[in-house]
C-alpha cells in the first residue's frame, strides 16, 4: 500500500498555498513535515484528508483516487488540533464516534493508553488543557489503526517525560511496517530523533526531501576560521553559510566530497573543525532567507 500525494495544489484567500506538491509516503516511515510559520503545513494535511478541496492535483491510495472513492478516507487519520467539534463531548462519547467510523478501531489499545496517562471516559474535552488535549487526540489517533497518520505540532504544550512517551508510542507504530506517520512540527531536536525523513516546505512547494539516513552520510557542518573577514566564494557556491561572527564561519554542505575538502583546504583557513549536523540545521541552510543571515552574522 502506497499514499501518493501529486501535484496538489491549494490557494487560500488567493494566495497559493500549495503550489504543485507531490511526494509519496511508504508504510513504516515516520516523516517530518518542516517549514516556517505560515508556510502550509496544517493546508497540505487539511488537503490531503479532504477538509479543504484542492485546487489541483489529487491524492491516490494503492492508484485509486482519494475524491473518487470516499470510503478509503478510513485509511487516514487527521485530527485538527483547532477543531472544535467534540469539545463538549465526554472521551466515551468520542471513542463511538471513532468506533463507527473507523471499522479496525482498537477499542483494548484505546483504553490502554487512556489508563496509562490516567484519563477518564467520563472527561469532557472541554476541560483538558492544550497538553492533555495533545495527548488525547494522538492516543484516539493511534486507536484507529489507520496506516497514515497525520499529526500537526503533536508535542506542543507536553511535558517533557509525556513528550518522550509519546515519541515511544509513536516509533512503535511503524515497527511493524504497517503504519506511516506524518508530523508538522517546530520541535526539531526532537523530531530529528524519531523521523526517517523529512519533508521541507518554501513557498508553497516541497524544496527538500531528505531520507536522515543518507543525509547524515553525505552532509557536513564545518566551522572554518580565516585570517580575514572575507567569506571564500568557495563556501557559498557549494555550501550554504548559516553563521558569521567576526573571522568564524560555519557551514552546512550537503554534498561532501573528497574533491570538495581539497577544495576547502585550497582556501587556507586557519582552523577547520567538523561539527555535529542536526535537522535544525538543514532547516537553517535551506528555510533561512539571506536577510536572516545578515541579522544573525
Amino acid at each position: 500500500m502506497s499514499l501518493v500525494i501529486n501535484k496538489l495544489s491549494k490557494q487560500i484567500d488567493q494566495h497559493p498555498t500549495l503550489d504543485g506538491i507531490s511526494f509519496t509516503v511508504q508504510p513504516g516511515q515516520i516523516i517530518g513535515v518542516i517549514g516556517r510559520n505560515g508556510v502550509g503545513k496544517t493546508t497540505l494535511f487539511r488537503t490531503i484528508n479532504g477538509q479543504y478541496l484542492a485546487d489541483n492535483g489529487n491524492v491516490t491510495i494503492d492508484g485509486q483516487v482519494l475524491s473518487e472513492h470516499p470510503e478509503l478516507k478510513t485509511e487516514l487519520c487527521f485530527i485538527d488540533p483547532l477543531a472544535n467539534f467534540f469539545r463538549g463531548a465526554t472521551i466515551k462519547q468520542i471513542q463511538g464516534y471513532y468506533q463507527a467510523a473507523y471499522p479496525q478501531f482498537d477499542a483494548k489499545k484505546f483504553e490502554s493508553l487512556l489508563k496509562r496517562y490516567h484519563l477518564m471516559g467520563k472527561q469532557k474535552l472541554r476541560h483538558f488543557s492544550k497538553g492533555t488535549f495533545g495527548l488525547f487526540t494522538i492516543i484516539l489517533s493511534v486507536a484507529t489503526n489507520a496506516p497514515y497518520l497525520f499529526l500537526d505540532e503533536p508535542l506542543d504544550g507536553l511535558d517533557v517525560l509525556i513528550r518522550k512517551n509519546i515519541l515511544s508510542i509513536l516509533i512503535e507504530e511503524v515497527a511493524g511496517g504497517k503504519r506511516s506517520i506524518l508530523i508538522a512540527s517546530h520541535n526539531l531536536v526532537e523530531l530529528g530523533g524519531v523521523i526517517d525523513r523529512a519533508l521541507m516546505l518554501k513557498d508553497g512547494q516541497v524544496v527538500n526531501d531528505y531520507q536522515l539516513e543518507d543525509m547524515r552520510s553525505q552532509a557536513r557542518k564545518i566551522q572554518l576560521v580565516y585570517r580575514d573577514k572575507k567569506v571564500p566564494a568557495l563556501l557559498r557556491q557549494a555550501g550554504r553559510v548559516v553563521h558569521v561572527s567576526g573571522r568564524v564561519i560555519i557551514v552546512v554542505f550537503e554534498n561532501y566530497t573528497e574533491k570538495l575538502r581539497e577544495q576547502l583546504a585550497a582556501t587556507q583557513p586557519v582552523f577547520q573543525e567538523e561539527l555535529p549536523l542536526s535537522l535544525t540545521d538543514l532547516f537553517m541552510a535551506n528555510l533561512t532567507d539571506e536577510a536572516d543571515y545578515e541579522l544573525l552574522s
